[in-house]
């Protein structure tokens, strides 16, 4: 986020005593409460800045499509994010912009803070449930009233990767404030390479403090590959080496582990879904009837709707693949659970439950064998509740 004259001030004058070339890592001019970073320049313009207002795009244009799901973040103290939505209702940004649900409190998010509009036409939304965050990997999620993904999009994640060498692009709120201290940070675009993968992606993307939680874009594959963070060198003016971004590869998993609902609901939106709810009947409740899944399967609008009621799915697996299978629902509504059976010979072989008092549950297993498993949901004590499901093997 951006500082405060004060500390900029105070950073200058440090900067006579410290190493000019550093790692940077912050939001913007000041820090939200709860924040412990304070360096004013989170990121780097690398040579000349090249980046372009998103607004000289066409409206076809893949990068301006992308940038429709990217917000300004700003907090109650003046600081400012960039974030971007994941699903219909869930935001995504750095940890070092929001460390813990205090810092969501009087936060705002703009979707259109975009060069040619007015404050008014910045189509606010609100985002003030806090979900959870990693501070290794730099990233928080918050949950959106309604679902603000469905009028702006949101984006795709790509957890197979980066290259060396690999176009990417840069969607952030910002502008030259070493320049002009009274910019505005509309929503920009920059353009540039991966250069280096390791645990991070380096890239040499122009941006600046305020850039804190922008996607990092494949300009071929238009998905999210990392999640900006971080920037390295300076001379106290934003200029420096290179950039950084924590890598999709090693965020996906955490989010697909920890909070699996997330990227659920949009997942029926990518090329690996491969069927519909059509194609899942509700006479699938017992082993001969068993709906048979694809290799990627989103399915909505299920439900459990008597005390008697069980649905049952049927996935063909080979030795050493991953079964993931997941349901998701309102606990408020009913506490639904489910378990894995494994087909061996004519009997079905209890493997593993699934059985908890919390919102939804998953399981991921890798199997032994070429075999047959059987997911058996139910209600817990009769319990009835609608619910989706997403079947994953790799």
């Amino acid at each position: 986020m951006k500082k405060s004259r004060v500390v900029t001030k105070f950073l200058k004058t440090a900067a006579l005593v410290l190493p000019t070339t550093m790692m940077l890592v912050s939001c913007g001019k000041t820090a939200p409460i709860g924040s412990a970073e304070i360096d004013e320049a989170a990121k780097i313009i690398i040579g000349e800045v090249d980046w372009r207002d998103v607004t000289e795009l066409s409206s076809q244009n893949p990068i301006r499509k992308s940038s429709r799901a990217v917000a300004d973040v700003q907090f109650a103290n003046g600081g400012r994010c960039t974030g971007f939505l994941v699903a219909d209702n869930v935001l995504m940004t750095n940890n070092h912009c929001i460390k813990s649900a205090r810092d969501v409190v009087g936060m705002k998010v703009f979707m259109k803070h975009e060069t040619g509009r007015q404050k008014s036409d910045y189509a606010e939304i609100s985002c003030t449930q806090y979900v959870g965050t990693n501070a290794q990997l730099d990233f928080s999620l918050v949950k959106c009233s309604g679902t603000p993904g469905q009028t702006y999009g949101k984006v795709e994640l790509d957890g197979s990767g980066a290259t060396a060498g690999d176009d990417v692009y840069v969607v952030h709120q910002n502008c030259d404030y070493y320049s002009d201290y009274d910019c505005d940070w509309s929503k920009k675009y920059s353009e540039g390479k991966v250069t280096e993968v390791t645990d991070m992606v380096s890239h040499n993307a122009d941006t600046l403090g305020g850039s804190s939680g922008s996607p990092i874009f494949s300009a071929d594959s238009n998905k999210v590959i990392a999640i900006h963070n971080s920037g390295y060198g300076g001379n106290w003016m934003g200029r420096g080496v290179k950039n950084m971004g924590v890598p999709m590869s090693r965020i996906v998993p955490y989010i697909e582990a920890n909070f699996p609902g997330v990227l659920a609901a949009s997942s029926t939106d990518t090329g690996s879904d491969q069927g519909d709810d059509t194609q899942v009947g509700d006479d699938n409740d017992t082993y001969a009837k068993a709906s048979s899944l694809a290799k990627n399967k989103t399915v909505r609008g299920l439900a459990i709707d008597s005390k008697e009621d069980v649905d049952i799915y049927a996935v063909s697996m080979k030795s050493g693949e991953v079964l993931d299978f997941s349901i998701f629902f309102s606990h408020a509504e009913g506490d639904l659970d489910f378990k894995v059976y494994k087909k061996v010979g004519s009997n079905y072989k209890f493997v593993k439950a699934k059985e908890s008092s919390s919102d939804n549950e998953s399981v991921r297993m890798r199997v032994s064998s070429n075999a047959t498993y059987y997911v058996k949901v139910f209600g817990y004590r009769g319990a009835k509740a609608k619910y989706d499901l997403v079947f994953k093997k790799y």
